[in-house]
C-alpha cells in the first residue's frame, strides 16, 4: 500500500509540475523573443523540472530520516527553504549559459559587489514563484493528509454507546478482541461488535480503565482482584472473568493498580 501511494505522489508531481511549466510558457512568451515558440516550452520544461526536482528529493530525504520527528506540513517547509538558494544558483547558471542576462554579467558597469546585490533580489524576487510551485507540487499529498486526519479526528470523537444500535447498556467492563471483531462485555450484557480492537481502544481513552494486554482492556472499576504466579500475572474481574496481563503491559498494569 505504501509503494503505491509513493507512486501516486511521484505520478501527480510529474504532471503538476509539467501542467505548471506548459502554464508559463504559454503565458510568458514575450521574455524570449529570439526563441521559437518550442525552445521556450523546452526551456520552461526544464527549469520547472530542476525544481522540482530538487524539492521532492528534499522532501523525500525529510520522509525517510525524520518520519516521526516532523509533521508533513513541516517537512515539506524545511524543504522548501533548503532547496531555495541550490534553485536560484542553478537557474542562474542555466540563464548565463544560454546568454540570457543574469547578475548584470556582460554590462560593463556590473561588479562583484553589484551581483551578489544582484543574485540577492534574484532569491528575493523567485521566493514566491518558489513557495508556490512547491506546494502545487504537494497539494494533492496534502490534502490527503489533512482530510485524513479530520476522518480520524471526527470518528475517534465518536462514543462506541452512541455508534451502535442499540447502544450498549451498562458500564463497560472489559473489551476483548475477537479477529474482526470486539467482544464488549458489561455490567448487563456481553455483545460482538464488528470494529478494530484499536478504534475501540481509543474510543475508550477517557473512560477509566487501561490496556493489559494487545487483545484485552478492562475497566478500572471491573477489577476484583490480582493473581500473580511467577512471571504470570492475570486479573479477576467481577464479572468472574480471569483476564490475562502480557509481560509488556504487565510494569505499566502494576503501577496504575500500585502493586
Amino acid at each position: 500500500m505504501k509503494s503505491n501511494a509513493s507512486a501516486n505522489n511521484h505520478i501527480a508531481v510529474v504532471f503538476t509540475g509539467i501542467a505548471a511549466a506548459v502554464l508559463i510558457a504559454a503565458s510568458t512568451p514575450e521574455n524570449f523573443g529570439q526563441w521559437s515558440i518550442v525552445v521556450n516550452y523546452i526551456y520552461w520544461l526544464v527549469r520547472i523540472g530542476i525544481e522540482g526536482a530538487m524539492f521532492v528529493l528534499a522532501l523525500e530525504f525529510l520522509d525517510r530520516s525524520l518520519t516521526k520527528k516532523l509533521s508533513l506540513p513541516q517537512k515539506i517547509a524545511i524543504a522548501i527553504v533548503a532547496t531555495h538558494i541550490p534553485f536560484v544558483l542553478a537557474v542562474t547558471a542555466m540563464d548565463i549559459v544560454l546568454g540570457l542576462p543574469e547578475l548584470g554579467i556582460g554590462s560593463q558597469s556590473g561588479s562583484s559587489g553589484s551581483r551578489f546585490g544582484a543574485f540577492v533580489w534574484e532569491l528575493l524576487y523567485l521566493a514566491d514563484n518558489h513557495v508556490a510551485l512547491c506546494l502545487l507540487l504537494c497539494g494533492p499529498r496534502l490534502m490527503r493528509h489533512f482530510f485524513s486526519e479530520d476522518m480520524e479526528t471526527s470518528s475517534s470523537h465518536v462514543s462506541l454507546l452512541s455508534a451502535l444500535t442499540p447502544p450498549l447498556e451498562g458500564e463497560i467492563y472489559w473489551v476483548e478482541a475477537q479477529e474482526h471483531y470486539v467482544r464488549v462485555t458489561t455490567s448487563k450484557e456481553k455483545r460482538m461488535v464488528l470494529n478494530r480492537f484499536s478504534d475501540v481502544i481509543n474510543d475508550l481513552t477517557e473512560k477509566k480503565g487501561l490496556q493489559v494486554h494487545r487483545s484485552h482492556w478492562v475497566a478500572m472499576s471491573a477489577i476484583e482482584d490480582v493473581e500473580q504466579n511467577g512471571q504470570s500475572m492475570q486479573l479477576r474481574l467481577i464479572t468472574g472473568d480471569s483476564v490475562p496481563v502480557s509481560r509488556s503491559y504487565r510494569k505499566a498494569t502494576q503501577t496504575a493498580l500500585d502493586l
